[in-house]
């Protein structure tokens, strides 16, 4: 996909142009930092991976496995936020067994067994939401922290949903972050359906698009 430049409006009210391209393999690692900022204070991804120094290897294992082979990355041309994709050929599918074994054991020395039952959990919740449609999945779309409420997140989304529309594919999202829900609302997303991973647990809004 060539560059999309688009002028969007932040909450200063100021209008911006972001340009939004397609990462290649060169950009993993700012794309890992910047995931890394902008997931910092997640509820979901806290809850799930109580330890943020494992997180660099969660997103570079995910870059590197599942999205630069068979996915979509959109990212801000200045490395600022970044949105992850798998087109509808292409499930989510568990990375390869020896790097996940590696960073379950990082878990299990660090924080013991309850990270362990909680990516089971919500493993178990999320699948029961997934839609069985043929879909456009956006897996995570995050924007450093300082530079969030400039639009980039708006640009990052449309530059997605534009690839769904040309294809006449719906697309589906969990938002793990009340916050959000908003911003893909404006994006023609609305939700399906939302559900605690457990009693006490952060709480995923499931968030389906039809094509335009």
């Amino acid at each position: 996909m060539a560059r999309l430049a688009d002028i969007w409006r932040g909450s200063n009210g100021l209008e911006t142009t972001t340009t939004i391209r397609n990462g290649i393999a060169s950009d993993v690692e700012p794309l890992v930092a910047t995931l890394c900022d902008s997931f910092r204070q997640d509820p979901m991804l806290n809850w799930v991976i109580p330890s943020a120094e494992l997180y660099p290897d969660y997103f570079r294992l995910l870059l590197h496995d599942v999205y630069l082979p068979r996915g979509i990355i959109h990212m801000e041309s200045g490395g600022r936020a970044t949105a992850l994709w798998l087109p509808p050929e292409q499930r989510l599918q568990i990375p390869p067994r020896l790097a996940l074994l590696r960073l379950a054991l990082a878990l299990l020395r660090r924080k013991g067994v309850r990270p362990l039952w909680r990516i089971n959990r919500q493993g178990q919740v999320f699948s029961r939401h997934l839609p069985t449609e043929p879909h456009y999945y956006l897996q995570f779309i995050g924007c450093r922290q300082d530079d969030q409420g400039q639009g980039i997140g708006s640009a990052l989304l449309a530059a997605g949903t534009r690839v769904c529309d040309e294809h006449g594919m719906p697309a589906y999202l969990e938002s793990s972050n009340v916050r959000n829900v908003p911003l893909y609302e404006r994006h023609g997303f609305v939700v399906k359906g939302e559900e605690a991973v457990s009693k006490g647990g952060p709480t995923a809004w499931f968030m389906w698009r039809d094509p335009n």
